[in-house]
C-alpha cells in the first residue's frame, strides 16, 4: 500500500473539518452554544475528541470558523443577487431573505443566538459591526439610485426589519405572516416607489 498523497491528505482533512463544522452548527443551533460540548460535537461528527483539536484550538475557535464561513457564504450570495437594475437587486435580496428563513431556520437560529450573546464573543461583535456597516452602505447606494429620500435611514430600517422579522418568525414559526411581509416589502421598495 503506497502512502497517501498530499492532496489526498488535504481532501481528508477538509472532509473531516466539514463533518465537524456541520455537527457543531446543528448542535449549537438546536441546544445553544453553552449547552453544546466538544465531546457532543465529536460524537455527532463521528470523530474522536482528540481529532477535533487537530483542527480547532477550542470550542470558541470552532464557533469563529463557523461564523466566518456563514458570513463568507452570505457575501457570495449577495454577489449572485446583483442586477443592473437596482429595483431588481433589491427584490432579489428580499426574496432571498424570506426563502432563507423558510429553508434554513437553523442557520438563523444560530445567528440570532450569537447576536444575543454578542458581548461574550469579541469576534462576533467586530464581525457583526463590519457586516452591518457594509450592508448598510450597499443598501444605501441601491436606495440612492432609486431616489428614496433619506436612503441611509431606509437602509438601516430594512436591516432592522430583517432582524425583527427573523426573530419573530423563529419564535412563532408558521403563525408569522412571512409571505405577507415579503409582499409588503417588495411592494414598498420595489414596486410602488417611483
Amino acid at each position: 500500500m503506497s502512502p497517501r498523497t498530499t492532496s489526498k491528505n488535504e481532501e481528508i482533512r477538509q472532509e473531516s473539518m466539514k463533518k465537524i463544522m456541520d455537527a457543531a452548527f446543528s448542535l449549537i443551533a438546536k441546544q445553544g452554544y453553552e449547552s453544546t460540548s466538544i465531546a457532543q460535537i465529536a460524537k455527532e461528527a463521528g470523530v474522536s475528541k482528540g481529532l477535533m483539536y487537530n483542527y480547532f484550538d477550542s470550542k470558541e475557535d470552532l464557533l469563529e470558523k463557523l461564523v466566518n464561513g456563514a458570513m463568507s457564504e452570505g457575501d457570495k450570495v449577495i454577489g449572485e443577487l446583483l442586477s443592473e437594475d437596482p429595483k431588481v437587486t433589491l427584490q432579489n435580496i428580499f426574496e432571498w431573505f424570506f426563502k432563507e428563513l423558510k429553508e434554513r431556520p437553523e442557520y438563523w437560529t444560530l445567528m440570532t443566538e450569537l447576536t444575543f450573546r454578542i458581548g461574550k464573543f469579541k469576534f462576533v461583535h467586530d464581525m457583526a459591526t463590519a457586516k452591518m456597516k457594509g450592508y448598510t452602505t450597499f443598501l444605501t447606494e441601491l436606495l440612492q439610485q432609486l431616489n428614496f429620500p433619506n436612503p441611509e435611514g431606509e437602509a438601516k430600517l430594512i436591516g432592522s426589519l430583517f432582524d425583527g422579522i427573523a426573530i419573530q418568525y423563529l419564535v412563532i414559526k408558521e403563525d408569522y405572516p412571512l409571505a405577507e411581509m415579503e409582499i409588503f416589502l417588495i411592494e414598498k421598495y420595489c414596486v410602488k416607489h417611483k
